[in-house]
C-alpha cells in the first residue's frame, strides 16, 4: 500500500466511526481522496494518519481547492469533514484554532439557498421525453417519482418492485405514501399527496419498468443492472448533467404544488411550510427554510 493511500485509508477508517447517512459518508469519503491527493501533490509524502495532519496541511488543501474554483459551500463542507477527523484523532486544538476558521482561510459567507428553482411543467415534459428517446426510460421513471412524489434522486433510486407496489396500496388507501429506503439519516417519513393521478400513474409506470428491467430502474448502457447503489446514482446524475437537467428542480415543483394544496385545506401560511418541509424530509421545524429555499 502506498503512503497516499495509508493516509487515505486510516482518515477513511476514522470518518467511518463518525456515522451518518450513506451520502453524508459518501461525501466524506471524496474529501478524503481530495486530500490524500492533493498532500502528496504538494509533495507531503511523509503523512500516514489523521494525527500527522496540522494546520499547515489545511491551509495549502485550502489553496489548492481554491485554485480549482469549487464553491464555497463546497470548501466549508470538505473542512467540517476535515476537522471532524482531527476531532476524532484526539487534535481539538487544531480542529478548533481560530486561525483555521472559515473566515480566517478565506473560505467564509456562501449560501444555503443553493441555485436550483422549480422546473417547469414544459421542462418536465421536455426531459421525460428525451430520456425516452434516447432509450433510457428509467431516467425517466426517476424523474416522475421525483416531481409527483417529491422523492430526493437516492429515494427513487432505492426505489424496488416492493417498494413501489406498496405505494400503490397506500396511495390508493388513503393518499399518503411511506418513504423508507434511501432518507437522509435512515429517517422514514410519510408524503401526503395531492395529485394523486400523476402520481398513481409515475409509480404505475415505473413499477411495470422495473418489472421489465429485471427488477430495476436505472440500467448500464448495455441493459446489465447497475452494479450497486453508487454506481446507479452515479449513472442518473452523469445522464443529468449530459443532459442540463438539475433533477432535484423537479422537487421543487413537487414543493409548491404541495403549499397550494395544503392553503386549499386552509391551513395557515406557516402550518402550510411546516407539512411540506415535512413532506420533504426535512422535519417540521424548517418551514422557513422551505419556503426561502423551495418557494424562490
Amino acid at each position: 500500500m502506498s503512503r497516499r493511500t495509508e493516509l487515505q485509508a486510516s482518515i477513511v477508517a476514522v470518518m467511518a466511526r463518525l456515522g451518518g447517512s450513506h451520502l453524508t459518508r459518501e461525501a466524506r469519503e471524496r474529501t478524503a481522496a481530495k486530500f490524500s491527493t492533493l498532500m502528496f501533490d504538494a509533495g507531503f509524502t511523509h503523512l500516514a494518519h489523521p494525527a500527522d495532519i496540522s494546520g499547515k496541511h489545511l491551509r495549502v488543501y485550502v489553496a489548492a481547492r481554491q485554485a480549482e474554483s469549487p464553491g464555497a459551500r463546497t470548501l466549508q463542507n470538505e473542512l467540517a469533514h476535515l476537522r471532524s477527523v482531527l476531532r476524532s484523532a484526539g487534535k481539538q486544538a487544531i480542529a478548533n484554532a481560530p486561525e483555521l476558521s472559515n473566515e480566517a482561510l478565506g473560505i467564509n459567507g456562501g449560501s444555503r439557498l443553493g441555485t436550483k428553482t422549480a422546473m417547469s411543467s414544459e421542462d418536465f415534459q421536455t426531459f421525460t421525453e428525451r430520456a425516452e428517446r434516447q432509450g433510457r426510460p428509467g431516467m425517466a421513471a426517476l424523474l416522475r417519482l421525483e416531481r409527483h412524489l417529491g422523492l430526493r434522486g437516492n429515494e427513487a433510486i432505492h426505489a424496488r418492485e416492493d417498494t413501489l407496489r406498496r405505494w400503490e396500496r397506500e396511495l390508493q388507501a388513503d393518499g399518503r405514501i411511506t418513504v423508507l429506503a434511501g432518507t437522509k439519516g435512515g429517517r422514514p417519513r410519510t408524503v401526503d399527496v395531492f395529485d394523486r393521478t400523476s402520481a398513481s400513474s409515475a409509480i404505475s409506470s415505473a413499477l411495470a419498468l422495473c418489472t421489465q428491467q429485471g427488477g430495476f430502474l436505472v440500467i448500464r448502457a448495455d441493459g446489465s443492472p447497475a452494479g450497486g447503489l453508487k454506481q446507479a446514482r452515479r449513472i442518473y446524475h452523469s445522464w443529468a448533467h449530459r443532459n442540463g437537467i438539475q433533477p432535484h428542480s423537479a422537487r421543487y415543483a413537487f414543493a409548491r404544488d404541495q403549499l397550494d394544496g395544503y392553503l386549499s385545506r386552509s391551513y395557515s401560511s406557516r402550518e402550510a411550510l411546516m407539512a411540506v418541509s415535512h413532506d420533504l424530509g426535512h422535519g417540521d421545524g424548517r418551514g422557513r427554510w422551505v419556503k426561502s429555499v423551495y418557494m424562490r
